[in-house]
C-alpha cells in the first residue's frame, strides 16, 4: 500500500510539472508572436518620411517625386526670404479668380539678366496649356523683342514663390537645371503649382488680409560659355610625305638645322637634324626629329609617324617610327638615328654625293581648336 501510495504521489507530481512545462511553452510561443506581429505591423504602417530637418531657414519637402515611372527635378521647400526679382502681390484673389473671362493675371515687365520678363499666374490653372483644372498655375514669360539684338536663347533659373502667413515663411517651387528661352518658346512655369480650394481656404495661410495672396518669383540668367576647344584625331590626310634634303652634309657647322616650316592636317611641323649628334648622341649619331610650330599652352600633341634617312643606292631607308604624346617641348625624333659609322659608309647609299636625304610619313596626329583663338599664347611664348 505505502509503495502504491508513493507511486500515485509520483505519477500526480509528474502531471503538475507536464501542466507548468506546456504553459511555460505556451507561452513563449504567444510572446514572440505578438512580437512578431509588432514588428511587423510597425513596418507596413510606418511610411517613409520626405521632410527634411529644417536648416538655415530652408526645409526640402519633396524631393525629386516620382509619378507614372518618371523621374522630375522639381523641388519643393520652404524658405524664409522673399523672392529676389519680383514679387507679385493679389489683394482680391478669389474676386479675380471667379470674375468671368479673368483666366490669368500678367504683371509689367521686370528686367533680370538684361532681359525683359513678365510673371503669369492662372489662379485656376492654364486649361489652354494642358495644365490640370483647379490649379494654381505660374509662369516667367521672356520678351522676345529683347532676343532680337541678343542671343537667339537665353537659359535662366527660375524659382516659384507662394507665401503662407501661417508658417511665415515662402513655399518654394523650382528645378535643378536651367530652363531654355527662344523665340518660339519664351515662356515656361508650373501648371500645378497648388490646388485653388486650398489657396482659397483662409485657415490654411495663404489668404491673409481678407482676400490677399503673394506670389513671387526669381530668374537668374545663366551665362553660356563663350570660351571652348576641340579635340579631335587628324588621320585622313591628303598629304603624307615631306622629303628634306641637304647638301653639302660635311660642310655643316652648326650645332642643329632646322627645316622651313610645312603644312600637314592644317598643322605646321619642320624637321630638325644635329649634325654632331644631340644629348647620348653627340659624337657617334646623327640625331633626328620632326616638331609641331606653333603649339598653344597647354595643348598636348599626339602623333604616329614615321622618320627615314633615305637609302639613295639600295633603297634600304632607315627608318624609325614614333608614337607618343608631346614630349621634348613638341618633338618626336631619336638622339641616336643612325651611327656615324653607318652614315659615313658608302656601301650603305646613305649619304651620296655629300647629300643627305630626310623624309617624314605622317599617319595620324591629334588637332585642338580653340574658340575664341585669341588670347592663347604659344608654348614658346
Amino acid at each position: 500500500m505505502f509503495e502504491k501510495g508513493l507511486i500515485k504521489k509520483e505519477e500526480n507530481m509528474f502531471q503538475e510539472e507536464k501542466r507548468k512545462t506546456n504553459y511555460g511553452a505556451i507561452f513563449l510561443v504567444c510572446f514572440f508572436c505578438c512580437f512578431f506581429a509588432f514588428q511587423f505591423m510597425k513596418v507596413v504602417t510606418t511610411k517613409p518620411s520626405t521632410t527634411t530637418t529644417t536648416t538655415s531657414s530652408i526645409s526640402v519637402i519633396n524631393n525629386s517625386p516620382v509619378t507614372s515611372g518618371k523621374l522630375y527635378d522639381r523641388r519643393e521647400l520652404w524658405r524664409v526670404s522673399p523672392p529676389s526679382t519680383y514679387c507679385l502681390k493679389i489683394e482680391s484673389f478669389t474676386k479675380l479668380a471667379t470674375s468671368p473671362n479673368a483666366e490669368k493675371y500678367e504683371s509689367r515687365p521686370f528686367q533680370s539678366g538684361g532681359y525683359n520678363w513678365t510673371f503669369i499666374v492662372y489662379p485656376k490653372g492654364n486649361v489652354k496649356d494642358g495644365a490640370p483644372a483647379g490649379y494654381v498655375s505660374m509662369y516667367v514669360q521672356i520678351d522676345n523683342s529683347t532676343l532680337l539684338n541678343s542671343p537667339k536663347e537665353v537659359y535662366a533659373e527660375v524659382k516659384f514663390f507662394i507665401y503662407n502667413r501661417k508658417q511665415d515663411k515662402y513655399f518654394t517651387y523650382q528645378e535643378t537645371d536651367a530652363k531654355r528661352f527662344f523665340l518660339f518658346n519664351p515662356s515656361w512655369g508650373y501648371g500645378n503649382v497648388r490646388p485653388y480650394v486650398d489657396v482659397a481656404n483662409p485657415a490654411a495661410g495663404w489668404l491673409f488680409d481678407g482676400d490677399s495672396v503673394v506670389f513671387g518669383v526669381d530668374v537668374f540668367v545663366t551665362e553660356v560659355f563663350d570660351k571652348w576647344e576641340v579635340f579631335s584625331f587628324t588621320n585622313n590626310l591628303h598629304n603624307r610625305l615631306l622629303e628634306w634634303t641637304i647638301p653639302n652634309f660635311y660642310s655643316l657647322r652648326k650645332y642643329l638645322y632646322v627645316s622651313d616650316f610645312f603644312i600637314i592636317g592644317e598643322r605646321s611641323w619642320a624637321l630638325t637634324v644635329y649634325p654632331s649628334g644631340d644629348g647620348e648622341g653627340q659624337g657617334n649619331s646623327l640625331s633626328l626629329y620632326v616638331y609641331a610650330v606653333g603649339v598653344k599652352r597647354y595643348e598636348k600633341i599626339y602623333l604616329k609617324a614615321k622618320l627615314r634617312i633615305i637609302d639613295q643606292k639600295d633603297s634600304k631607308d632607315v627608318e624609325k617610327k614614333v608614337e607618343s604624346w608631346s614630349d621634348q617641348e613638341n618633338s618626336w625624333g631619336f638622339q641616336k638615328f643612325v651611327p656615324f659609322a653607318d652614315l659615313k659608309n658608302t656601301s650603305k647609299g646613305l649619304l651620296v654625293n655629300d647629300t643627305l636625304k630626310i623624309e617624314v610619313e605622317f599617319e595620324e596626329f591629334s588637332n585642338t581648336n580653340y574658340f575664341p583663338s585669341y588670347g592663347l599664347p604659344c608654348a614658346t611664348d
